[in-house]
């Protein structure tokens, strides 16, 4: 728990990485030669390790569901590599293994004091997602600009509902051009702001995203993915209109997100996919609302 309490707070190399190479080792290191043979079931009795693991660190506060959800990929592979390491090196062993447990211990200990020495740097990274609508500009433009009283039934599922990502309910635009404020508010009472820095009329506008961590209550996100947090932010985004073809337009809506981590690329894919996700569902209900005007 040490290295729970440690690491949580910071998205840790450590924690991420040594972590279940440990926890895959502990079936082993319980074990006999004899029950080392069955080899199959050292490679799968790990995955049963780690998701007590992640059952106890829910329980208890320590991760929310879209962390578990981001970091079972890894803790589940490693877990099986470490227990098949673990066997092998026991299995090579004529002593006790005490040369093993010892080196396991101290594993986690040494990288946490190298890693410490190591400190997250800001990195920005910029998801654009498009969608064809069947329909003009006329149509489309007012529904970017406000997005008001968004219904359950407009919203298709998505991944991003699956692991717990409030679903969006409105967005109100107080006035057109630069200086001007959109409302954004979603379910769980979370809102923030977003404020007009470019305008170009019926062809699309980019604001930068206001965001009080202080405002979205403490058990709606998990800290590594709070919007305006310390390691995970949303600090501006764009909608641009493009014509295709004769009463048709394509809409993009491009968002630029900042992540502090030791770990960028594994963070970065998992910010692009949920963030690339989480653009699709608004498009849709864009492209709904801009089609169903078309129709009327």
């Amino acid at each position: 728990m040490l290295i729970v309490s440690a690491n949580r707070k910071g998205v840790s190399l450590t924690y991420i990485y040594v972590l279940p190479l440990v926890l895959g080792a502990i079936p082993v290191l319980f074990s006999t030669r004899e029950q080392l043979q069955a080899y199959k079931d050292y490679l799968l009795l790990p995955w049963g390790i780690v998701m007590t693991f992640f059952f106890l660190c829910f329980i208890n506060g320590f991760e929310g569901m879209i962390c578990l959800v981001i970091i079972v990929g890894p803790f589940v592979l490693l877990a099986s590599f470490g227990a098949f390491i673990s066997r092998l090196a026991k299995l090579r062993t004529e002593a006790n293994g005490t040369k093993l447990y010892v080196s396991l211990l101290l594993l986690p200990l040494f990288t946490l004091l190298v890693e410490s020495f190591s400190k997250p740097t800001d990195r920005f990274y910029t998801v654009a997602t498009s969608v064809r609508i069947n329909a003009g500009r006329a149509q489309v433009w007012p529904a970017i600009k406000n997005v008001r009283h968004i219904k359950p039934g407009e919203i298709a599922p998505h991944f991003v509902h699956l692991i717990g990502v409030p679903k969006p309910l409105d967005g109100r635009l107080d006035h057109d051009g630069i200086g001007g404020v959109r409302r954004i508010t979603w379910e769980k009472g979370i809102r923030f702001q977003e404020r007009i820095t470019a305008w170009h009329d019926s062809t699309g506008f980019a604001y930068d995203i206001n965001v009080d961590p202080a405002s979205i209550p403490p058990t709606t996100l998990d800290e590594h993915v709070m919007i305006g947090g310390e390691y995970f932010d949303v600090v501006r985004g764009s909608y641009h209109i493009a014509p295709a073809g004769p009463g048709h337009c394509r809409v993009t809506l491009s968002c630029t997100y900042r992540i502090t981590t030791n770990l960028p690329t594994y963070s970065r894919w998992w910010a692009d996919f949920v963030l690339d996700d989480f653009n699709s569902m608004i498009l849709e209900v864009i492209k709904r609302r801009s089609e169903q005007r078309t129709n009327s």
